[in-house]
């Protein structure tokens, strides 16, 4: 079977004038799962939950919890595994790895978790950890789910390195955190990394459909181990690699022969469209049509047991007398690409307001702002705005300010010609 993810590019600006200086481009990559390309078996699922339930969940948010988790319990097949760590000073097992097999039994267990004590997050990773390792599947898809609504002190560093065995292991981490309190840094850490990610949950309400929203994705995995190849024209440099949807993260990549780019892109869930933005120097190049890359992408499909196929695209510039080539800028290109710099400059803003440089960080997030406008993120843009100046009059921004910030530019759902 072939051509399952169909790939299509677009260039911000297909003609270039001729220059005696390399000149810089962005390639938007569009891939698309072809219709009737849904799994066609589905995937064990092999779930552990890592649930703080420190004294500050005590109430509404436990409560939701339970429910969240009980939902869950709900979506999994008897051929799923599950399993639930809770972590305060300490970390237990309140459901050892196990078949979904006695629905109530489970829903029993998680009933009778209390709330108390401080937050040792690395204690209920590590648990979480062995449990997940305990079975042994040969297709499937191992996930730790994590929760939190504090700051743990003096293991982030250990939660680090726990989460990159995991990942290093194929297991994925969902780092979620709910409130105002938590180490959004930390959990940004943990998830950077293939099949791994956070996700900002505002009211405790909002718990149950989280988590079934994470196991239906998980679910739905029809693609694994996508991995990306580019190969430049001699003199061509790849500056940088984001993915742009179905959110948008910084993607690591490597040179691993001359000319010769990879990154690893994790799982595929739900068919839904997936799209990269290359940044890309252009070396000089004579009047004509040339060749610059080549976009190759390697995959599995799980449902339909093919491992190792393929998709490429070849990408070709067109060089033009520099009279005749007036200065435009793809608009699809452009919005995604303002998007990327507003993350990119509220980032660098929260930089600078740790060392101590306000003034600086409420210029990077009124920069910030501006693109988010252009790109017609005008919610978004009037919070970054408010932040702005709460930076640049008191020399601190507040921590659900950040956190929206953050997540918002990061997380932008949909096209950028969706009407917002």
């Amino acid at each position: 079977m072939s051509n399952v993810i169909q790939l299509e590019a677009t260039l911000s600006r297909a003609v270039l004038p001729e220059s005696t200086e390399p000149q810089l481009i962005y390639a938007l990559l569009d891939m698309h799962a072809l219709g009737g390309t849904a799994p066609l078996l589905k995937l064990s699922l092999n779930l552990c939950l890592v649930i703080d339930r420190s004294s500050s969940m005590r109430g509404e948010r436990l409560q939701q919890v339970k429910e969240g988790v009980a939902r869950i319990i709900d979506l999994l097949s008897e051929d799923d595994y599950f399993s639930l760590v809770t972590f305060n000073d300490r970390a237990d097992v309140v459901v050892n790895t196990q078949r979904v097999r006695n629905k109530q039994e489970l829903k029993q267990a998680v009933n009778r978790i209390e709330a108390a004590g401080g937050t040792e997050m690395a204690t209920g990773m590590a648990m979480a950890l062995q449990e997940v390792q305990k079975p042994v599947m040969l297709q499937g898809v191992s996930r730790i789910l994590l929760l939190t609504d504090g700051r743990t002190y003096g293991d982030e560093g250990r939660c680090v390195e726990l989460a990159r065995r995991a990942q290093d292991r194929g297991i994925g981490v969902t780092a979620m955190g709910i409130g105002t309190e938590w180490n959004e840094d930390l959990l940004e850490t943990i998830a950077a990394r293939e099949n791994s990610r956070t996700q900002y949950i505002t009211s405790a309400t909002q718990i149950s459909q989280v988590f079934a929203d994470e196991v239906k994705r998980m679910s739905s995995i029809f693609a694994q181990d996508l991995r990306f190849q580019v190969e430049l024209r001699p003199g061509a440099l790849l500056r940088s690699l984001d993915r742009v949807r179905p959110y948008l993260t910084s993607v690591p990549i490597s040179e691993d022969h001359e000319h010769v780019w990879t990154a690893s892109l994790g799982d595929w869930p739900n068919t839904e469209p997936q799209a990269l933005l290359l940044e890309i120097v252009v070396p000089v190049l004579r009047l004509g049509d040339h060749p610059l890359l080549r976009l190759r992408i390697t995959y599995n499909l799980p449902g339909l047991s093919l491992k190792d196929q393929q998709a490429q695209l070849v990408l070709r510039m067109s060089v033009r007398k520099a009279d005749t080539v007036p200065y435009e800028v793809n608009a699809t290109v452009k919005q995604w690409l303002e998007r990327l710099v507003a993350y990119r400059l509220q980032a660098n803003a929260w930089q600078q307001a740790e060392q101590g440089n306000a003034t600086l960080a409420s210029q990077r997030l009124q920069m910030a702002g501006s693109r988010l406008l252009e790109a017609g993120e005008l919610d978004l843009a009037r919070t970054v705005q408010e932040e702005a100046t709460r930076l640049a009059e008191s020399g601190e921004a507040s921590a659900e300010g950040r956190k929206r910030i953050k997540y918002g530019t990061r997380g932008l759902m949909g096209s950028p010609d969706d009407t917002k």
